[in-house]
């Protein structure tokens, strides 16, 4: 199913046409009938197919001595280096896998006696911790035994006890000897500065033996980057002492590269019905901005394979080319496929619908759209934003002046475009659940908290997507210190104008709903500031300011009530460093929202309110109990009202018995709460009236309002227990 990342082996799959690349490769080292050491150098950038031509290179030396008989066939050894952690493995790993190599039983005797005194010769080096260069070595003998004992299966063999004779009588066995040793080194660059450093300096001063040929592969550029940190400004000239003959791997022409790609494209999606590929679509999106993530043949199999692993899981449900190009921006800028799956509300649909129109939405999406452009920096921004204007048509009205509707929506919608709000998420079921807010999102949002208009507008579409509530959670961890003071009263107003919009979550037993939330909020902000006063004036200000919310305004001047020890006799105020206001200046606020439920209870919202209870009886402590009587009346004069009325005050407990698998939901009239407002006498008649009226049994079950009357008799005639 899948093709791995991996280099080719034989020239039979060679797809670039670089076998007589390989081949002039192969004649070099042939031809090379010296007995001097030599080193070859093949450069390639990375994903440049340097492995490939070396795997190529050695098939041909193979098929050359296959065809004839010749004894002196070259001895290969394949050595990876990154494959050790530090430079006294690298160098004794080194030479024992030489010596392990020449030793093969396949090999004749002379060559098995340069393996082993290359384990000898490789024994020196086990005890040290610096490369040390070439020459008289102190005190070495006395390491070299203290490390390997007896291991040392030639050492009594040994003319004198020093690195020089065995190096001596290596250099005398190699230079005998008719075979060719070619030991090949890959992926240098792969290594740190040191290590790179050490490898030339192992091949220069430790291994510069008889009959040996080096083949490094390596990006040129980052090893020359490497030694010049290391050889102090010199890497360039350093490498040319070491590489006698370089090799230049000739470049992969884009031409190449796109003809893999869409060679492997062309077979994926070959079952594809014609009519389902856009062929003017997919041109737009290429040119526009995928043609420049595919610079090699590894970005093609990556790209490949990812394409294989996902497509059959959403072919026929999402539109191919779409698919293909969210696909590419997941594999190659996968900072900004995250950004647009959690922004569902900036990339699909079209402008100018709900909350968008304005100026406001138009700059919020903007910014929070270049900053997911922005969260990488391996291609130029305008290529990135030019790809996503074509791919979420949403953005040319976001940067230009384009302008679409619901009946571009509905085309997108049939051809399953990634950039309808219905299709959107199946082109990332195989991500992480969406819901989360980036940390990108959070700080963008916040930041729009200096334009209260456009931070409005930012949380009312966290609302719409569901994600409010999470948002409010987060960002408690911004309201110590990351929030500039300046910012702080633009929150306070708008959390506290459109509070109310916001669904209130279920605290459960013991977790914190959304008004709690709101409340933790208010809280933290206000007393960054030192002064009440100030305090004061943000508060005074936002319920001034507030028209979309009541509930919201009175919880916190209630909360703020509270501090001061008010509605629970029991219960010991608050230290007075820790209240928000002062008592004067809470008294102020009372009167502001008590000035907002009287605006509420004329304009008639009041009777509509899901916390018409907790209102009225902070109405009836701050206002005129005659005007709040006067509200209910008016409420309760025809039957909807007054089944509104008593509907308000219903609530719902749970309980858990011992028994019990799940939580029980018991509803409840709390009637001495009623009685607060309307004498009970008053009002049981007409709700019974309508408990046995025709209207009543046509209700749906469902429906609140039948719950509550019958909840209402219930509890009037005990069968339910009145706790309140």
């Amino acid at each position: 199913m899948f093709k791995p990342d991996q280099p080719i082996q034989s020239s039979k799959d060679d797809i670039l046409g670089r076998k007589s690349f390989a081949q002039s490769l192969r004649n070099a080292i042939l031809n090379y009938k010296e007995k001097d050491s030599i080193v070859i150098g093949l450069f390639g950038a990375w994903g440049s197919g340097k492995t490939s031509i070396i795997n190529m290179a050695i098939e041909h030396i193979d098929y050359a001595y296959n065809q004839k008989i010749n004894v002196n066939k070259p001895i290969i050894i394949k050595f990876n280096p990154w494959n050790f952690s530090d430079q006294n493995q690298l160098i004794t790993q080194f030479f024992k896998q030489l010596s392990i190599t020449l030793k093969r039983n396949d090999y004749a005797s002379d060559v098995k006696s340069i393996g082993e005194k290359i384990e000898t010769y490789a024994k020196f080096f086990e005890p040290l911790r610096l490369i040390p260069v070439v020459g008289q070595y102190i005190g070495i003998f006395k390491d070299v035994t203290e490390n390997t004992g007896g291991a040392l299966k030639s050492w009594g063999d040994l003319k004198e006890n020093n690195l020089d004779s065995i190096r001596g009588e290596l250099n005398d066995l190699l230079a005998k000897q008719s075979h060719k040793i070619i030991v090949i080194i890959d992926d240098i660059d792969r290594l740190n500065n040191t290590e790179i450093r050490q490898i030339f300096q192992l091949i220069k001063s430790l291994g510069d033996f008889p009959n040996t040929i080096y083949l490094l592969a390596f990006d040129k550029n980052v090893v020359i980057n490497a030694l010049q940190k290391v050889q102090e400004g010199f890497g360039s000239e350093y490498l040319e002492k070491i590489v006698q003959v370089p090799f230049d791997i000739p470049l992969i022409s884009k031409q190449e590269v796109e003809g893999l790609l869409f060679n492997q494209l062309d077979e994926l999606i070959k079952d594809i019905p014609e009519e389902k590929w856009d062929k003017t679509y997919w041109g737009n999106l290429y040119h526009s901005g995928l043609k420049y993530f595919f610079e090699n043949i590894r970005d093609v199999t990556r790209y490949i394979n990812s394409l294989r692993f996902n497509f059959g899981l959403v072919k026929g449900e999402v539109n191919p080319i779409d698919f293909l190009a969210i696909t590419a921006i997941q594999v190659f800028i996968p900072e900004v496929y995250d950004g647009i799956r959690d922004n569902k509300n900036i990339f699909s649909g079209v402008f100018g619908t709900s909350y968008d129109g304005s100026s406001a939405s138009k700059e919020y999406i903007q910014g929070r759209c270049d900053e997911i452009i922005k969260s990488t920096s391996k291609y130029p921004l305008e290529i990135l934003k030019e790809l996503l204007v074509k791919l979420f048509p949403k953005l040319e009205s976001i940067y230009g002046n384009f302008t679409y509707n619901y009946i571009h929506m509905d085309i997108w919608r049939k051809d399953g475009r990634i950039c309808t709000p219905d299709i959107f998420d199946r082109f990332f079921s195989l991500s992480i659940p969406k819901g989360e807010i980036s940390q990108g999102e959070i700080d963008t949002i916040l930041s729009l908290a200096n334009n209260p208009s456009a931070f409005t507008e930012a949380l009312l579409k966290l609302n719409e997507d569901g994600r409010i509530i999470r948002f409010l959670e987060r960002m408690e961890d911004y309201t110590q210190k990351d929030i500039p003071e300046e910012n702080i009263e633009n929150i306070i107003i708008v959390l506290m104008d459109i509070g109310d919009l916001f669904p209130e979550g279920d605290a459960g037993f013991f977790g914190i709903n959304t008004p709690m939330r709101i409340l933790r909020l208010f809280y933290q902000l206000s007393h960054r500031f030192d002064s009440k006063e100030k305090r004061f004036n943000i508060f005074k200000n936002a319920i001034e300011k507030t028209t979309k919310s009541l509930y919201t305004v009175v919880n916190e001047v209630s909360v703020q009530g509270q501090q001061h020890g008010k509605y629970d006799p029991n219960k010991e105020p608050t230290p007075e460093e820790k209240q928000t206001v002062a008592p004067m200046q809470l008294e102020q606020l009372e009167k502001l929202a008590c000035n907002k439920i009287e605006i509420w209870a004329e304009n008639g919202r009041l009777s509509k309110h899901i916390h018409l209870p907790y209102i009225l009886f902070r109405w009836k402590r701050w206002g005129n109990k005659e005007q709040i009587n006067e509200f209910v009346d008016f409420m309760i004069q025809d039957d909807d009202g007054l089944i509104n009325f008593i509907t308000s005050f219903l609530s719902k407990t749970k309980s858990h018995g011992m028994s019990d698998y799940v939580i029980k939901i018991n509803w409840q009239i709390p009637l001495e709460s009623i009685k607060e407002f309307v004498d009970l006498k008053r009002i049981e008649p007409r709700i019974r009236n309508i408990f046995s009226s025709s209207g009543f049994k046509e209700l749906d079950d469902n429906d609140k309002r039948k719950l509550a009357i019958k909840t209402f008799i219930d509890t009037i005639d005990g069968k339910i227990e009145n706790n309140f």
